[in-house]
């Protein structure tokens, strides 16, 4: 564990773009991407023009961005990420160690500095990585990190898919930390579990002490419905352009 920052912030995460449905994932519109604050970008989208355009859409300052943290090197969370490298040498990116050889290759083909994260690592005050962590889909093994971010309230655990295991990935966080996790936000990947099975990750994640939940991206619908039952007005209706303050 990282040394750690011994004040929690306020913070904005911005949803800068999301696809959720058979038609998006169709036509490779599918992916999210997240702005944490003015400074850390957390997944790139799969569309790069919907990625930028929507940039220059909601007025996000590029320059500010200082960070970019990629969860796992599907195409639908990297994408983006080219053509930000294109144009920007200054900036720091976080990947997982065992991340797809030709995409590392080509992320270090830029010249940018390249952060490898095995385990928790700090971004910045507040913010940090998971470290890498082990999943499957579809047959496939999976390496993914998620954000971690000290709150007023607890922690919030932000995720780009969650192969590991939604529930795995806030259990391992309230155990790194020592603290509880209030909120969690992101791509939950329940979309292809049965009813009983989602009902079962949504127990667990509030017998582990999340509160209030901003589910998208590859949760699914009957998955967001359910939450949406269960946690009531803390539930977090999160679609593109949405500032959610956790």
């Amino acid at each position: 564990m990282p040394a750690r920052n011994t004040v929690a912030i306020n913070m904005q995460v911005r949803v800068i773009a999301v696809g959720s449905t058979k038609w998006e994932r169709f036509i490779r519109r599918w992916g999210v991407s997240f702005l944490i604050g003015e400074d850390v970008l957390f997944d790139t989208f799969g569309d790069a023009r919907v990625f930028l355009r929507n940039i220059r859409k909601f007025n996000i300052d590029i320059d500010k961005i200082k960070h970019v943290v990629i969860s796992h090197d599907d195409w639908d969370h990297v994408t983006g990420l080219w053509h930000l490298l294109n144009n920007r040498k200054d900036i720091t990116v976080y990947i997982c160690p065992r991340f797809n050889a030709q995409i590392k290759e080509r992320i270090y083909s830029f010249g940018v500095k390249v952060i490898e994260v095995s385990d928790s690592t700090l971004i910045k005050d507040g913010v940090y990585s998971t470290g890498e962590l082990y999943g499957e889909s579809e047959g496939r093994q999976i390496y993914e990190q998620s954000l971690v971010i000290e709150t007023m309230h607890g922690l919030s655990v932000i995720c780009g898919c969650a192969h590991p295991g939604v529930a795995n990935i806030v259990r391992d966080a309230k155990e790194g930390f020592q603290t509880k996790v209030y909120s969690l936000v992101g791509g939950f990947h329940l979309k292809d579990n049965t009813d009983e099975a989602n009902r079962n990750i949504i127990k667990k994640l509030q017998e582990l002490g999340v509160r209030r939940v901003a589910p998208m991206h590859c949760t699914g619908q009957r998955a967001t419905y359910a939450m949406r039952e269960v946690f009531g007005n803390d539930f977090i209706q999160a679609k593109v352009g949405s500032s959610i303050e956790i």
